[in-house]
């Protein structure tokens, strides 16, 4: 977390879960980071991450990393439908550092 924040990235999870489980989830794992909850799928669906009735037949999110800049235009994306498949935090950080470079 600290190498996002110095490099003034902001981290946040998106999900279909209401905002009681996602602050119990938070609390539990002692997260550094919101967990927001988006229980219409608005979001999701505005990034096409939609798992149609991946978990007990219902819809949820895809597993995905979104490094968005701050003119909200998607600047890299990992995506899975294993929600145990993360990208190597490093991955998003190098995303970030070239985003960095590419601004004058």
């Amino acid at each position: 977390m600290a190498e996002f924040e110095s490099r003034g990235a902001k981290v946040a999870g998106v999900v279909v879960d209401p905002v009681a489980t996602n602050a119990e989830l938070a609390r539990n794992a002692d997260l550094a980071f919101p967990i927001l909850s988006d229980p219409d799928l608005q979001m999701i669906d505005a990034y096409g991450f939609r798992h149609v009735a991946a978990h007990d037949g219902k819809d949820i999110a895809l597993s995905a990393s979104v490094l968005i800049d701050g003119d909200g235009i998607v600047r890299w994306t990992s995506v899975t439908r294993n929600v145990r498949v993360r990208p190597d935090p490093g991955e998003a950080l190098a995303a970030i550092d070239r985003l960095g470079a590419a601004r004058p």
